[in-house]
C-alpha cells in the first residue's frame, strides 16, 4: 500500500478532539497504531 493510498484511506475519518487541545495529528496517531500492530507491537 503506497502512501498516497494510505492517505486518502484515512482521510475521511472525522477527528473528534477538541482543537485546541490537539498535540498531535490523527492521521499520526492512526499510522503509528496501525505500524504497531503491523509490526507486532502488544503492549
Amino acid at each position: 500500500m503506497s502512501a498516497p493510498l494510505f492517505l486518502e484511506y484515512f482521510e475521511s475519518i472525522d477527528d473528534p478532539r477538541q482543537q485546541g487541545k490537539v498535540v498531535h495529528k490523527l492521521f499520526d496517531i492512526i499510522f503509528l497504531t496501525v505500524s504497531a500492530v503491523i509490526s507486532g507491537c502488544q503492549g
